[in-house]
């Protein structure tokens, strides 16, 4: 065989073994098995790595579709191949396999069954729990062969030199006899209990079927009796003392009361005896004929007893009622009969008393599957009942039936909907049935959460067994791993001047080797200390110099390009300095340095690296600071510089000039970045010293600008410059408005309407957002409370907060003072925060919107999906609303992914108790797809564009 056709042998006889493991499963019950399949897909993935792997996993759990006939088993088997395969390649299987299952694989699991299968939550439950059992056994099973089987003879295994480690074959032995033992008890456990309840429902149906047909059989019997005792008193007076007759059959009627009537008719079908003797209407019922009755003609033709059809509505009588006849014979010869029309209502109180399970049903049936009494609800009397019909029949025993619908295709469900079936037939009584079913849920529901206690617990035991085993292999073997990873690249780590931790072992040989390559560790790093020292760092303060600072600053930069981080280059300059030198000489000036080195550093904080460029000119690295953060930073070294200095026993006051630029908007290399800091510093030294400015390049013109604005926008709210419009927004539930969105535009007397783009971040940074949000939550409850007052139906108006507004410190009592004010009532306010206002500041945002939700205000997250998305601060914060960026919904119906992630937002909103808002709906197509996907409110041009607070009356009126 070739070197090519070896690979692909191995690689089909696996599949083979796989399709094997998942056809010949083990059984639980019925739709709930083990599967073994991905015992071989682990294998492949761990010889021949992921592309085989995920190949093999697609092809063997096809077989899944047939064996439980739905899609979500194959999904979540050929995920679990997908997850190991990119977080472990194949290495570490069980360990990768158990965290699939518990983070991923049993809820995926769970939501497949429960929602998508319609299956309630203990049955889910149960499926995820036998599923990870199953997923970390076959993962155990794959991890053994791999350590003990003569896998490694194969080709594959040569080329990839896979191997398993020390710490791996401790582990398996550990993991697999403890999760060995307990699966193999709770499988025989659980067989067991299934065994018992399929008894039980036997022998409970069976028993109440038994003692419900006994006692009707001994009631018909009794009053078939009766009306053969009426025959027989009739043949004897050869129908002629009818007196006497007519009292007998009231006797018979007083001691048999369910009997709705008695008569004795001659051969003619006459009657000559009848009780009552009138009917309903008062007429007498002697001299009716019956001599066209079936059970008349019946009895005249054989001289038999008969008990007819039931029927119901017939000559007045409109309960179900059976006709119980015997002929009356003189001398051999037929002289007419003895009749008893029989209430048959008994049956359906009796079957009330005597069935004593609750779970089951009784149905009593005549011989044309005419329905005569039942405990179901939904069979009439005297409709047909089929039980076979739409189902399947598997015989149990004698007349003891295990019936399966049809109409559902999943075994696991079917089998949940089957029930056992117990058909009697109740002689004397024209071959009654009855049929006895007891569905299986009840006790299907009693066998999952028995099945859930078992896997619960098999399942933690087993989770603890691999944590424990674990641990304990990694006491064993980590003194050895410790000292391969110790010893591995040791000349590197020693130049890069890392700390090489060197640990003690229990293992006396282990020790000794341990010591001896620290020894000569020690001696290799004191001559590359020496070295290092003298080629990167300042002999004056110690700092980096110039050639390592570039090295350190272009490595962070190049990792910093990758992952999206920021960064703050300072350039410091001791203004000065020079002036210092003369006075104190260079002795002096050089303990003043040292002292500004210290000062500087401790201001900077431990990440970040301070250099000294030469002279008194230093530059630091801030990394991942954005520029309010380096701000902060540098406004604390110009504060740990009004301390004066002591140099010569006199105090010398001395102040850094700071420039400073920022990666990536400043620059995009070492060089660049500290040549934009050092003209910034430049900057500073032009107005003064003793500052701080940050590059500005080409921006100088468009600065200009915002300075202009700024200016203008300190003017506007007092001259009254700025309006609100409001967009409203639209229940997708009831196509009605119910609340307002309030937008601030600013009408300048002579450049007209200014963008809120670019007035907005001016206000934010200067501090002026502060009032204007005050204004624009004042105007907007006071506009609210006007149209109240002006009888339209209220709605609930939402204004926008600013990072700004939330760190006031006063912003709960300005709330409250506004709502005051305007005697706006709480619930038709809503505060729009945004996701990245709960950066760094989680628990100040949460006590504040605790605070602001004991004043009975909505508050909603805006934009959200564009910033500083988190789950966890959506089910922390005290959230009403999750508004979704128009960004998504503009391409909403496009070929780009924003519907799935719309869906998903919209699931986890609701999930967590969360309304959703649409923004920037423009067209009917995305007003119905929202619709489609449950979403709870709508805003944007296709609903309308913002209105003045005129134009919003006309929508207003229109709710109302």
């Amino acid at each position: 065989m070739s070197k090519w056709n070896k690979p692909i042998f191995h690689i089909i006889a696996l599949i083979v073994f796989a399709l094997l493991g998942n056809m010949f499963n083990l059984s639980l019950l019925l739709g709930v098995n083990f599967i073994f399949g991905s015992i071989f897909t682990l294998l492949l993935l761990r010889i021949y790595g992921l592309k085989w792997a995920l190949v093999a996993s697609i092809i063997v759990n096809a077989y899944t579709l047939l064996l439980w006939n739905h899609p979500y088993a194959f999904i979540v088997f050929v995920l679990e191949t997908l997850f190991v395969g990119l977080f472990s390649r194949g290495k570490k299987i069980v360990l990768n396999v158990t965290l699939y299952w518990v983070i991923l694989g049993m809820p995926l699991i769970f939501v497949f069954y429960h929602y998508a299968l319609h299956m309630n939550v203990t049955a889910s439950l149960l499926i995820s729990l036998k599923d990870a059992v199953n997923g970390i056994w076959n993962a155990l099973i794959a991890s053994l062969i791999v350590t003990y089987l003569p896998l490694i003879k194969w080709p594959a295994f040569q080329k990839r030199k896979i191997s398993s480690s020390f710490h791996e074959v401790l582990f398996n032995h550990f993991v697999t006899l403890i999760f060995l033992s307990l699966l193999l008890v709770t499988v025989m456990i659980g067989r067991e209990q299934y065994r018992n309840i399929k008894e039980e429902i036997k022998s409970e149906t069976e028993a109440d079927s038994s003692l419900i047909r006994n006692d009707i059989m001994d009631w018909g019997k009794a009053h078939v009796a009766a009306v053969n005792l009426l025959s027989m008193a009739a043949a004897e007076n050869r129908l002629e003392k009818l007196d006497y007759l007519q009292r007998q059959a009231a006797s018979v009627q007083t001691l048999y009361p369910d009997f709705i009537n008695l008569y004795i008719a001659n051969r003619n079908g006459t009657t000559k005896v009848f009780n009552p003797l009138r009917n309903n209407k008062g007429e007498s019922t002697i001299g009716l004929n019956f001599a066209d009755r079936p059970y008349f003609e019946y009895m005249r033709e054989y001289h038999q007893p008969v008990v007819s059809d039931v029927f119901q509505g017939r000559g007045g009588i409109t309960v179900p009622t059976v006709i119980i006849g015997n002929p009356i014979m003189i001398n051999g010869e037929f002289q007419g009969a003895a009749v008893g029309a029989l209430d048959l209502n008994y049956i359906t109180t009796e079957l009330k008393n005597l069935v004593k399970n609750s779970l089951m049903y009784v149905t009593i049936v005549d011989q044309n599957n005419k329905v005569i009494a039942s405990t179901r609800d939904d069979l009439a009397v005297m409709n047909e009942y089929d039980w076979t019909k739409s189902g399947g029949i598997h015989v149990l025993d004698d007349r003891l039936y295990h019936w399966y619908p049809d109409t559902i295709k999943n075994p696991m469900s079917r089998w949940g909907e089957s029930s056992y079936f117990k058909i009697m037939t109740i002689p004397h009584m024209g071959d009654w049935r009855i049929i006895a079913e007891t569905p299986i849920a009840p006790y299907r529901d009693r066998l999952y959460s028995f099945y859930i206690n078992i896997f619960s617990i098999l399942l933690v035991c087993g989770l603890l067994s691999i944590l424990i085993s674990n641990m304990i292999s990694r006491i064993i073997v980590r003194p050895i791993k410790q000292l391969t990873y110790t010893t591995t690249d040791l000349p590197e780590k020693i130049a890069e001047n890392q700390l090489v931790n060197w640990k003690g072992s229990f293992i006396e040989e282990i020790n000794t080797l341990i010591s001896n390559s620290k020894e000569m560790a020690l001696r290799i790093q004191s001559m590359f200390a020496e070295i290092q020292l003298l080629a990167y760092y300042d002999s004056l303060t110690g700092l980096p110099n110039r050639v390592y600072f570039n090295q350190r600053l272009q490595a962070y930069l190049e990792e910093a390009s990758d992952l999206g981080h920021t960064a703050a280059v300072l350039f410091i300059d001791i203004d000065r300095f020079k002036m210092v030198n003369d006075m104190f000489g260079h002795a002096n000036g050089d303990s003043l340095l040292k002292e500004a080195a210290r000062r500087i550093q401790g201001c900077i904080g431990q990440d970040a690296i301070l250099s000294r460029m030469g002279g008194d000119e230093f530059v630091a690295l801030l990394p991942n600071r954005t520029r309010e953060q380096s701000e902060q930073i540098v406004q604390t070294v110009l504060q740990a510089f009004k301390i004066p200095m002591s140099i010569s026993d006199h105090e010398v006051y001395t102040t850094p000039s700071i420039g400073i630029s920022l990666f990536p908007s400043d620059g995009k290399s070492d060089l660049e970045l500290i040549k934009n800091a050092d003209q910034a510093m430049y900057a500073v030294k032009e107005t003064g010293r003793n500052g701080y400015s940050f590059y500005e390049g080409k921006l100088n013109t468009s600065l200009s600008n915002k300075m202009s604005l700024e200016t203008m926008l300190y003017k506007a709210l007092d001259n009254d410059e700025f309006e609100l419009f409001y967009q409203p927004r639209m229940d997708l539930k009831t196509d009605q408005i119910i609340g307002l969105e309030a937008l601030i535009r600013w009408r300048h007397p002579v450049q007209g309407m200014i963008s809120p783009a670019d007035f907005i971040p001016i206000a934010e940074e200067t501090g002026l957002i502060r009032p204007i949000g005050e204004w624009v939550m004042r105007t907007a409850c006071a506009q609210n409370k006007a149209w109240q007052n002006e009888g339209y139906e209220p709605v609930c108006v939402s204004v926008n907060l600013s990072v700004r507004q939330f760190k006031d410190e006063n912003l709960v009592r300005i709330i409250s003072d506004i709502l005051n004010e305007t005697r706006l009532d709480p619930q038709y306010l809503e505060l729009e925060i945004t996701e990245n206002i709960s950066m760094n500041i989680e628990d100040q945002v949460l006590s504040i919107l605790q605070e602001i939700r004991k004043l009975g205000v909505k508050i909603s997250i805006d934009d959200f999906g564009t910033g500083y998305s988190s789950l966890n601060y959506l089910k922390k914060y005290p959230i009403d609303f999750l508004k979704i960026d128009q960004s998504f919904v503009r391409n909403i119906q496009g070929q780009s992914n924003d519907e799935p992630i719309v869906k998903a937002i919209i699931y986890i909103a609701h999930s967590i108790g969360l309304k959703v808002i649409a923004e920037g709906v423009e067209t009917k197509e995305q007003l119905d797809l929202l619709r489609e996907l449950r979403c709870d409110e709508v805003q944007g041009y296709f609903i309308s564009k913002p209105l003045q607070s005129e134009g919003v009356k006309d929508f207003l009126f229109a709710a109302q």
